[in-house]
C-alpha cells in the first residue's frame, strides 16, 4: 500500500506553528479598540487581511499589534 502521507521535508522547521487568524471583532477585542477603527486600516491596506475559506476577512495578532506600535511611535512598518 502506498504511503499517503510523507515526513516534512527540509523546508519545515519542526516547531514552527501557524499562528491563529482572527477577525477583526476579535482582534479588536483583544487590543481593547473598536471594531471599526480595526476595520478601516484594514480596508486601507495598512493591516494584511486574509480570506482562506469564505469572505470573511481574518487578520493575524501579530500584524495588528505592529501596526499599532508602529502607529503609536509615529514610523511606518
Amino acid at each position: 500500500m502506498e504511503t499517503i502521507f510523507q515526513t516534512p521535508g527540509p523546508h519545515h522547521a519542526a516547531s514552527t506553528s501557524a499562528e491563529r487568524l482572527l477577525t477583526i471583532r476579535e482582534a479588536a477585542d483583544v487590543i481593547g479598540s473598536h471594531y471599526w477603527q480595526l476595520q478601516r486600516a484594514v480596508k486601507r491596506g495598512d493591516i494584511p487581511s486574509y480570506t482562506p475559506f469564505n469572505s470573511r476577512k481574518l487578520v493575524k495578532l501579530s500584524e495588528v499589534v505592529a501596526f499599532v506600535d508602529a502607529s503609536r511611535l509615529g514610523g511606518n512598518l
